[in-house]
């Protein structure tokens, strides 16, 4: 499963981090070889701190798409459904998102109870991550 995960969330990552870096100023990778730096001194010294917010946030843009990913996860496992109160442990080697869309459409009246409180599961721990990104981008870029 996270042999997927990480096929389907690498090439975003990638992709968005190449595009930042190549947005880095000419000037700044010019003036950092016209001052002697190798290359890989250029690439460590402008390069990488002029994207690092950007690479931050394509981790967590790769993160919430691994987080709400729920298709893949089933079509892969297909689990049997149980129920269990314990919101993060529903199912064994399942996401939460998928344990909400496997479970709903048989879920009786505390069935359905306990996929919503999973699912407020899931929006918390979404946005706690998102606050933690917001944060770090600010404070690389103060």
């Amino acid at each position: 499963m996270a042999v997927v995960l990480a096929v389907m969330i690498l090439p975003i990552i990638t992709s968005m981090s190449r595009d930042i870096f190549m947005q880095t100023p000419r000037l700044q990778e010019e003036a950092a070889l016209a001052l002697g730096a190798t290359k890989w001194e250029m690439v460590k010294l402008a390069v990488l701190p002029f994207g690092k917010s950007g690479v931050v946030s394509a981790s967590m843009l790769g993160l919430g798409r691994a987080l709400g990913e729920t298709m893949a996860v089933l079509m892969i496992l297909s689990p049997g459904l149980n129920y269990s109160i314990k919101l993060l442990q529903a199912s064994q080697n399942q996401t939460i998102a998928a344990n909400i869309a496997a479970q709903y459409p048989e879920a009786n009246d505390l069935g359905v109870s306990v996929l919503i409180g999973t699912g407020l599961v899931l929006f918390l721990i979404t946005f706690v991550v998102n606050f933690i990104a917001r944060k770090l981008t600010e404070k690389a870029s103060a």
